[in-house]
């Protein structure tokens, strides 16, 4: 049997808009329904709702064709999510219903999304799956069943390190319980060279 849910969370952002970056404060409303009789799918999908959400606080929403700016945020540390328009409520919400639904797999539906903020005057803009997706009809990181919320990763020059933007579900123990566990074997030679002293 299929159960409908709430959920209710929250976060801040900062947006990059109009030449500005402002914080904002963000109110989000799910409503839910279960698509799989096994519970433990169930708990799985809402803590990587829980997870995602968690990691938009400090995050800067900001227009993906503000390539330059976003190269420059992302040069001071800055924590960037491209949005395919200006990141107003309405996208963030948009953004907000496309990436749930695709983390959780089809194991819960996100049926209709609420979000307002402090910026917006808290005006609430809701999104279901009658409405067009706008933008977001583009295949996009928002389509993507990983937490990652950008089409790149990041690599620091200096010491050959790769980033990598998005979280593998497995590494924060919220992988499906059906999902065999591939066993990684790495061999190190080394050559130490005798102490002679």
């Amino acid at each position: 049997m299929n159960v409908r849910l709430h959920y209710e969370t929250g976060f801040l952002a900062g947006v990059y808009f109009d030449d500005r970056l402002q914080m904002n404060s963000y109110q989000v409303g799910l409503n839910l329904v279960t698509r799989s009789t096994d519970a433990a799918d169930s708990n799985i999908a809402l803590e990587r709702v829980k997870i995602f959400v968690e990691d938009l606080n400090s995050t800067v929403f900001i227009n993906s064709c503000w390539l330059l700016h976003e190269e420059m945020m992302t040069e001071m540390g800055i924590d960037i999510t491209p949005l395919p328009e200006e990141p107003v409520d309405q996208i963030v919400g948009m953004m907000l219903y496309y990436k749930l639904n695709a983390i959780m797999e089809g194991r819960m539906e996100v049926t209709q999304i609420e979000l307002s903020s402090v910026l917006g005057d808290n005006v609430c803009y809701l999104h279901d799956d009658q409405d067009p997706a706008g933008p977001f009809v583009k295949d996009g990181w928002w389509n993507d069943a990983t937490a990652r919320r950008t089409g790149k990763t990041t690599s620091d020059s200096d010491s050959n390190v790769v980033k990598l933007t998005h979280k593998n579900w497995r590494d924060v123990g919220l992988s499906w319980p059906e999902e065999p566990v591939k066993e990684i074997k790495n061999v190190v030679h080394a050559n130490f060279a005798k102490n002679e002293n």
